[in-house]
Order: structure tokens, then sequence, then C-alpha cells
């Protein structure tokens, strides 16, 4: 591992007070003796107790902070604000589930540091996921590399250590459809990917379903390529080819129905690809929020916060989010009393907080 270096390890998480405090004193073990280190949970709307074991944490340990989201968002939701809110150089992203080895941080923290990488993603050896998850993510990834042109760190995962600086320029991309693999290489970023190992789940139960599998691969074929669009296309001349050709052979009713079912698919297909299009385009122009914190014990930008601060003028909205929201006595709220330390430097200096 690095000499020394200044890192925050963002761990998000939905329901999993089985694993967190486990997750947390593996994640310090491997993190603190780099120096300058944080943990960082983001809490995607758990409705367990999860929220509460990271507050005792929390109380105990002035390296640990955390946000919690007003509902759950998404896992994409999730690290996006944690990309925001951490407050190091570099960000490492772990599951709270211990699948991803925090043993395994070095790999990926020597590899960028050496290399001058802005991302170094782990590429998981004997995946200890279910067979469908497994065949998922590799079957997703070779439609969206080879046959729609995505660019994709291949085989990527989600633990991965990221330049804070670059991720943060992710995180604040206006794409109808956040997709961080995808949208990295598109700013330009230099990335590579080391493999690690891959344990079991600590404890607990698997949030990935057959179904946001599939939602997750479809938003990332329909946002970040046009290529299905074309497809269709092709796909829709070629049954019309076929329906003339068959209908051409004889004038029976078979070849009629034939060719009328042929079209009919073609266009039900057309139909359905468009219609996820039109999600796309939707949700481009929705306007709503990524997320929004109810609680945390770091500094929230305003519009990141669900709720007024009652102390504050309309014009400045609130700082710190939750029971840190200041009092009657001390109308503006002050980061280094409620947390420990000052508001992130690269934040303040940005403007991006009050």
């Amino acid at each position: 591992m690095p000499a020394t270096l200044s890192i925050t390890a963002m761990v998000p998480c939905f329901n999993e007070e089985e694993c967190i405090e486990q997750a947390y004193l593996r994640i310090k073990e491997e993190v603190y003796p780099y120096g300058d280190a944080e943990i960082l949970f983001v809490d995607d709307g758990s409705t367990d107790t999860t929220l509460s074991i990271i507050k005792r944490l929390a109380a105990g340990d002035p390296r640990v902070s955390y946000i919690s989201f007003a509902r759950n968002f998404g896992l994409e939701s999730a690290f996006t604000a944690g990309f925001s809110y951490a407050s190091k150089e570099w960000t490492v992203q772990l599951d709270a589930d211990l699948q991803s080895p925090p043993a395994e941080i070095h790999k990926l923290t020597r590899r960028a540091v050496e290399g001058e990488y802005d991302a170094v993603f782990a590429v998981r050896t004997g995946r200890q996921d279910p067979w469908y998850r497994r065949l998922g993510t590799v079957g997703h990834q070779a439609i969206a590399t080879r046959i729609l042109g995505i660019e994709l760190p291949v085989h990527a995962s989600v633990f991965r250590v990221v330049r804070t600086s670059v991720a943060r320029k992710v995180a604040a991309c206006k794409v109808s459809t956040p997709y961080f693999l995808a949208t990295l290489p598109l700013i330009g970023a230099r990335y590579t990917t080391v493999e690690t190992a891959h344990s079991p789940r600590a404890a607990g139960v698997a949030k990935w379903s057959l179904a946001k599998l599939f939602r997750h691969a479809a938003d990332l074929f329909v946002g970040f390529s046009y290529r299905p669009l074309a497809l269709i296309y092709l796909a829709a001349l070629g049954a019309a080819a076929a329906a003339v050709a068959l209908t051409a052979a004889g004038s029976g009713l078979q070849p009629l129905a034939l060719a009328s079912v042929l079209l009919h698919t073609a266009g039900l297909g057309a139909l359905a690809l468009l219609a996820r299009y039109l999600v796309r385009a939707m949700r481009g122009s929705a306007g709503l929020p990524r997320y929004q914190i109810r609680e945390a014990n770091v500094p929230v930008r305003p519009q990141d916060y669900l709720y007024a601060d009652p102390h504050a003028g309309p014009e400045t909205g609130p700082v710190v989010a939750g029971p840190h929201a200041g009092s009657p006595s001390d109308p503006h709220p002050h980061p280094e009393k409620t947390t420990g330390r000052a508001a992130p430097a690269s934040l303040l200096q940005t403007g991006n907080l009050p």
C-alpha cells in the first residue's frame, strides 16, 4: 500500500443491519493506516436499523461520516452522493455486504498512484454471486461494447478507487440515464482494471433481482447508444422484405398470414424500443433531483436537503441536515461544531456550499 494517501472509504448501504458493523471494523482496519482517511456511509433510505447502527458508529469515531436519503433512490444515486460528499483526494467504493474484501483496497490504490490513473476498477475473480448475475453481467457488457459501441471498463465492478474530483465531474454530468461506468470514459478520464478476490455475502440478502438487472442493462443500452434504433429499423426492413417475398411466392392464405405476423412483430418491437427512448427523454426533462438527504452529520448543500432550515433565511437554506441544523441562539450552523471538522475544502472553494 502507498505510505500515505488521502482517501474516503464510501459505503452505500440499504437495509444492511446484519453487515454494517462488521463492514466498519474491517474497512477501518485497512483504510485508517493510510493516515488521512475517513469512512462515509450513504444510507439509501433503509427501513431497518442500518441508520441507527451507523449513527452509533459515528458517535464513537470522528472519522465516520454519514448521509441518509429520504427514501430509496437506488445505487447509482447513492454513490453519486457519496462522491459528492467525500472530502478526501481519492474515494474507494465498497460493498456493505463485504463481497469486495476491504483487504483488496491496496491493489487498487497502488495501481492508481503508480500508474497516474483517475480510476482503477476491480475485476472480480472467482465471483461469488448467483449464476444469473454472473451471466447477466457478461451478457450486457458484451452487448454494450461489441454491438452497441459503448466504451466501458471491461468486466469492471462497483469496487473501485476514483480520483474524487473526477468522480464529482461524472456525478455532475446531466445525463438522462445515470451510469457511472459509461459516463467516465466520455469525459476523458484515464482508467484501468485490476483483478481482485470476491467473497460470499457476509450476511443478509442480495438486493438485485432479475427485473432490476434487466432495467439496469436497458438503461445502459438506450442511455448511451442510438444503435438499437438502427438495428430495429434494419429488422423492420428485413421483415418487410421477407413479407414481400413470401407474398410473391404464392397467393394462398398461409404466406399472407406469415407476412402479416412478421410485419406486426417488427412493428411491435420498434414500438417497444421507441417507448424506451421516450422514457429516457422524459427522465431527462423531468427535473427531479437524483436524491434528497433527510439527515447527515456533514454539511449538506441546500439543494440536496429535503427540509428547509427553520432558523435560516429564505435565501440561505440549510447547511447541515437533521438535528445539526442549528438552534435559535446560533441561527447559522457551524460544521466544525457538529462534525468535529470543517466542511470539505473542495466544496467550499467551488461555492457549492454557502
